[in-house]
């Protein structure tokens, strides 16, 4: 009577085990790429207000000031592993960073941009990342890559398409 209740248990615990196991580990691209999406769309309208972002001497001062307002924005979407260059890239893609002469001094403003949308997604399979294509005005185009780190989407690079 021991053995056959051990028994049961064992093959109850064993099927429990093993369903939890099987449906943690699925990978459905469908609903990961709506997730990847959101956060992408997220990202792309955080500034859709047209207000001025950041005022200051040169756009190299502005370029800092707007970078850390995106990246307190959207902390939970931003890797900590992007680079200092494919964070330009972004910069650049959700602002207009224009200069202009006051008063003998240059000032430089970034605007926000009202105007980004994905043109296209595309799933690599291998690496389970998705990226989207980006484009600004119909002039600014980049790709950019989300990859899940700890259950979040975060963009991990961006690059200019060949």
């Amino acid at each position: 009577m021991k053995k056959t209740t051990l028994l049961i248990l064992v093959l109850v615990v064993g099927t429990f085990l093993a369903a939890c196991s099987g449906n943690g580990n699925k990978f459905d691209a469908k609903v990961e790429q709506e997730k990847a999406t959101k956060v992408m769309n997220g990202v792309l309208t955080s500034f859709k207000d047209e207000e001025k972002l950041a005022e200051a001497n040169t756009s190299d001062k502005a370029n800092i000031i707007s970078w850390n307002k995106i990246e307190e924005k959207n902390k939970s979407a931003i890797s900590r592993d992007l680079a200092k260059n494919e964070q330009r890239k972004l910069l650049y893609l959700l602002t207009f960073n224009r200069s202009e002469n006051l008063n003998g001094r240059n000032q430089s403003n970034i605007l926000f941009t009202h105007n980004t949308k994905i043109k296209n997604t595309s799933f690599n399979k291998a690496k389970q990342t998705f990226t989207f294509d980006v484009e600004r005005s119909g002039f600014t185009h980049k790709l950019i890559t989300l990859e899940k780190q700890k259950d979040t989407w975060k963009i991990a690079k961006i690059v200019d398409p060949e």
